[in-house]
């Protein structure tokens, strides 16, 4: 079979044509009659091999199927279609579960149950707990808090946040008994990662109210009177309850904040966070996805952010019988020259609203925003009141920086912090008390400034602190999908604040004392961090300077 084809294949056109004069015919001629056909051009030589054609003294033969043609070969030049046009794609193949994922028994716990990966970089952490509190100037406080934190690599400290609390506060005050002096709740959302991760929104929406908010009048060196010694309060009940209400006004403040940071410079490495011990032990560093993956690692963060926003309250200011404050409006309300002195400084006393625009520079290296071990964060900002209520028209300058330097790796921690604060115009009397712009705390003295200076005790115009801190997260650990870590840490806070620009005198008096009068208070604490975002503190406290003790049970890190 090979040998006739190789004969028939030169002489394709030949045969063709034999087979074509014989259908013409009707396979009526003979092997003669075929061979006496006048040649043509296809004609193949007299010594060529032909296979004859069919006729009728044998038997019919099979024909063979045409022979395959010769394979063509590409032209080069020519562009090969592409097969995703002429083809549909082929099916994805199916993901292989990652390990802990798959729901076998043992290692993964129930059958057909995930387990969660505490390291999972799109992992939603969240945290519920009791809002138990406790701090020596607002009593026991309880209630409930929810935090929910949304991960992704490709956002920075994360995609957004929520942070839910509702929570009051009870205290037993001798001779009066258990009372609710303060109540907070709020919703805070924090939203980085916008506008192609240049803009970050935070926003609060907030209801407090404070029985018992504190004003022991202007002046670094107020005084802080107890006239309830005096009083037995078996015998006079109402007149020791009103004696202890001496310092004390209540003010209740529904609040709206709405903030707004853009990044105006940026020279951070985009990932996660600086590589740090992730692990009880300390060759377990941070998960593989840390340092590879859809980014690197944040080796050393250098941002600088434009901080605009807007924050609106409404005031209710009820002053208590035979308090300091209302005495002290009486005094700003008389003749006289102190009478003069308080009308430029005591503002805010009635019902009002206050409106104020934020304004400032944020300057960030560190390398965690909730546990940082290294780098910085500064801000310089202000506020402008254009006094839309009860004249109260002013601007607010706050300078603050905080530096974080590892000494031993991650494990030991100096953070310091420098805060200047400075009013100028009509601010409302517990503006006089506070600082801060982006996070409003109060201060000189309290929790959140001076521990163990009590809360809300001095007031002016200006103010400076400082704080230092030797912190160390020594002891990580995992329960079930979570992670937690034990730390302790010892501080050192000071401050002191001036009333005004130039020194005022009340009763002949300079409110502010000597130069020299630093307020004061050391202590040392403990530290629990649950997940990433969630730090619980307990710091207890002593001030030298106001012989004073201090107990805090909080959430979050001071700075």
């Amino acid at each position: 079979m090979s040998e006739a084809r190789a004969l028939v294949r030169p002489r394709a056109q030949g045969r063709a044509l034999a087979v074509a004069l014989s259908l013409a015919l009707g396979l009526g001629l003979t092997a003669g009659e075929a061979l006496a056909a006048p040649p043509t051009e296809a004609s193949p030589p007299d010594d060529a091999e032909i296979p004859l054609g069919p006729s009728y003294d044998q038997p019919p033969v099979a024909l063979e199927p045409p022979p395959e043609p010769d394979p063509i070969e590409p032209d080069p030049s020519v562009e090969p279609p592409r097969p995703e046009r002429f083809a549909p794609e082929p099916a994805p193949l199916p993901e292989e579960a990652p390990p802990g994922e798959l729901g076998e028994r043992g290692e993964q716990g129930k059958k057909g149950k995930k387990k969660r990966d505490p390291n999972d970089p799109h992992r939603l952490e969240w945290g519920v707990l009791p809002a138990v509190s406790y701090d020596i100037d607002l009593g026991l406080g309880f209630g409930a808090l929810v935090t929910l934190a949304r991960f992704h690599p490709g956002y920075q400290p994360y995609r957004w946040r929520l942070e839910i609390l509702a929570q009051a506060t009870v205290k037993n005050t001798p001779g009066v008994g258990l009372g609710l002096p303060y109540h907070n709740d709020y919703v805070k959302a924090d939203f980085p990662g916008l506008l192609d991760g240049r803009l970050r929104i935070n926003a609060a929406v907030r209801f407090r109210r404070f029985l018992t908010q504190g004003w022991y009048g202007l002046g670094n060196a107020s005084s802080n009177p107890e006239p309830w010694t005096d009083i037995d309060p078996d015998e006079e009940p109402e007149a020791f309850r009103e004696a202890r209400l001496y310092n004390r006004y209540d003010r209740i403040y529904p609040s709206l904040d709405f903030n707004t940071r853009l990044i105006l410079w940026d020279r951070s490495r985009i990932g996660n966070d600086v590589p740090r011990p992730c692990g009880p032990k300390r060759a377990e560093r941070c998960p593989p996805y840390a340092y590879s993956g859809r980014g690197e690692p944040v080796a050393h963060k250098q941002r600088l952010e434009l901080l605009l926003g807007t924050s609106i309250s409404y005031n209710f200011i009820n002053t208590y019988a035979n308090s300091k404050l209302e005495a002290d409006i009486e005094t700003r309300d008389g003749e006289g020259e102190d009478a003069e002195t308080l009308q430029g400084l005591l503002y805010g006393t009635d019902n009002h609203a206050l409106w104020t625009l934020n304004f400032g520079l944020l300057y960030d290296t560190r390398d965690h925003e909730y546990t940082p071990t290294r780098g910085s964060f500064t801000e310089l900002s202000g506020q402008i009141s254009p006094g839309i209520d009860g004249g109260l028209l002013f601007g607010h300058i706050y300078a603050a920086s905080s530096v974080f330097v590892p000494l031993y790796d991650d494990y030991l921690v100096l953070a310091t912090r420098g805060s200047l604060d400075m009013l100028v115009g009509r601010p409302p009397l517990y503006q006089l008390g506070q600082i801060g712009v982006l996070e409003p705390q109060d201060g000189p003295g309290g929790s959140w400034t001076l521990r163990g200076v009590p809360r809300q005790r001095y007031f002016g115009k200006q103010k400076a602190i400082l704080n230092v801190e030797l912190r160390s997260i020594f002891y990580r650990f995992n329960l079930g999908s979570q992670r937690f870590g034990l730390g302790a840490l010892a501080f050192v806070d000071a401050g002191r604040l001036w009333t005004d620009f130039s020194p005022v005198f009340l009763d002949g008096e300079d409110i502010d004392g000597p130069f020299g009068d630093i307020k004061v208070g050391v202590g040392g604490g403990l530290r629990i961090t649950w997940g990433e975002t969630l730090v619980i503190r307990v710091d207890p406290a002593w001030s030298p300077s106001d012989e004073n003790f201090g107990f805090y049970l909080d959430v979050a890190q001071l700075f």
